[in-house]
C-alpha cells in the first residue's frame, strides 16, 4: 500500500487520485470508440464527459459524507479532500446516470444508445479505480485467515479499523470481477440485439457483484442484516432485469 506515490515540495501525487483519474480517462476514450458504433458524434461524448465526471465525483462524495455525518460535521474541510479517498461508487453512478439523461434530452440523443456506448468504459474505469482503493487502504475487507489476506500498514483506514489483522483484499477482488464483467460486455456488444442491452446488462452484472462482495467488505452500517450498498444493489438488479425484459420485448414487438 502506498497512498502517496511521491512528493515534490508541497506537491503530493496520491495513488488514489491517480488511479481514479486514469479510470475516468480510459473510460472516456473507450466511450468515444463505442459512440462511433452508435452513430453519436465524438464531440458530444467529450462534452458529456465533463458533466459525468463532475456528477460522479459529487455523488460519490455526497454518499460517503452522508454515511459519516458526525465526523464531517466536526471536520467540514475534509469534505472536499477527495484525494485522500472516500468515494461511494453507487452514489456517483446514480448522479452520473442522471447527468446522462439530462444531457441526452438537451442534445436530442437516443438515451439508450448513449448509455450503451458509455457502459463498457465505465466498467473498465471502475476496475482501474479500485486499484487506487487498494493502494490507499480504503474499501477494505473483513478479517480472514486465507493466505492472500493483507495486513495494511498503520496510517491507512484499514489499519485504523482493523489494526494488525489480515483482511480480504476486496479492492483487488472488485477490480478483477469487474474486469471480467467488462470483457463480457465487449462480447455482448458484438452480439447486441436491442438498444439498452449493454447498459442494463452492465447494471445487472454490477448489482450481482456488489451484493455478493459486500459480505466480505467491512461495513459498520447494516439495515436488516444487509449493508446500504446491498439494498441499493437489489434496487439496481430489479431495475436492470426490468430493462432487459421490457426493451427486448419492445424491440421484438416493433
Amino acid at each position: 500500500m502506498q497512498p502517496i506515490l511521491f512528493k515534490l515540495g508541497a506537491l503530493e501525487l496520491h495513488s488514489y487520485g491517480l488511479f481514479v483519474a486514469l479510470g475516468f480517462t480510459v473510460g472516456i476514450i473507450l466511450s468515444l470508440i463505442y459512440a462511433k458504433r452508435e452513430k453519436i458524434a465524438a464531440q458530444l461524448i467529450v462534452d458529456l464527459a465533463l458533466y459525468v465526471v463532475l456528477a460522479a465525483i459529487a455523488g460519490a462524495r455526497l454518499f460517503y459524507v452522508l454515511g459519516q455525518p458526525a465526523y464531517y460535521f466536526h471536520n467540514p474541510l475534509e469534505i472536499i479532500m477527495v484525494q485522500n479517498g472516500g468515494l461511494v461508487f453507487l452514489g456517483g453512478l446514480f448522479l452520473a446516470i442522471l447527468a446522462v439523461v439530462v444531457f441526452a434530452r438537451q442534445k436530442n440523443i437516443p438515451l439508450l444508445n448513449l448509455l450503451d456506448a458509455i457502459t463498457p468504459g465505465t466498467a473498465l474505469g471502475y476496475a482501474i479505480g479500485r486499484l487506487g482503493c487498494f493502494f490507499n487502504g480504503c474499501c477494505f475487507g473483513l478479517p480472514t485467515n486465507l493466505p492472500w489476506g493483507i495486513t495494511f500498514p498503520s496510517g491507512s483506514l484499514a489499519a485504523f479499523y482493523c489494526p494488525n489483522e489480515r483482511l480480504h483484499p476486496t479492492q483487488l477482488y472488485s477490480s478483477l470481477i469487474v474486469l471480467i464483467l467488462f470483457l463480457g460486455l465487449l462480447w455482448l456488444y458484438k452480439n447486441k440485439k436491442f438498444s439498452g442491452q449493454i447498459f442494463f446488462s452492465g447494471l445487472v452484472g454490477y448489482a450481482l457483484y456488489r451484493f455478493l462482495i459486500e459480505f466480505l467488505r467491512y461495513s459498520p452500517i447494516h439495515w436488516l442484516a444487509l449493508t446500504p450498498s446491498q439494498w441499493l444493489a437489489i434496487i439496481m438488479l430489479i431495475f436492470g432485469l426490468w430493462g432487459l425484459v421490457h426493451f427486448r420485448y419492445s424491440d421484438i414487438r416493433a
